[in-house]
């Protein structure tokens, strides 16, 4: 996992063109302005899903990874919880196997970092990263943009 704040962003180039594509859309694009939905950047190699809800209770939120698409998560405005776990952490327990159409996997994990994300943080996360968005800091709404990126 990468996490940062959006200035800095651009230092992440340079890992991959479809990674490159998808920073260069997050910077150049004002994600906020975007009504909740789905926009593809690059047909189905990098898409974003604009996402604007109020965070849940830890319990309610499920641990998650991906295979064939990476995440770049960013807090266009609000704060929200976020747990970080490595694939390799022996407390994670399979709750959902992989869904290959859904393109995720689900966990229990019960020794994870939990980071708190405000406007604008982000963070990229790769298949072994297990991670756990939405969880509730407070009762504002958070807004936020997920990049998928396919690896």
């Amino acid at each position: 996992m990468i996490i940062g704040k959006l200035k800095d962003l651009n230092l992440y180039k340079g890992l991959s063109k479809n990674i490159d594509k998808a920073i260069d859309y997050a910077i150049s694009t004002d994600l906020l302005s975007l009504a909740a939905g789905k926009y593809e950047i690059d047909g189905k190699n990098i898409y974003v899903n604009r996402q604007s809800y109020i965070g849940k209770p830890l319990a309610d939120c499920a641990a998650e990874n991906h295979k064939d698409y990476l995440d770049l998560q960013i807090v266009l405005k609000g704060t929200e919880g976020f747990g970080y776990a490595d694939i390799s952490n022996n407390t994670l327990n399979l709750i959902e196997p992989y869904n290959k159409e859904k393109d995720v996997t689900k966990y229990t994990c019960i020794d994870e970092t939990i980071y708190t994300m405000t406007m604008g943080s982000f963070a990229i996360l790769f298949p072994e990263d297990i991670h756990r968005p939405q969880i509730k800091i407070n009762d504002s709404t958070v807004e936020k943009a997920v990049i998928k990126i396919k690896i």
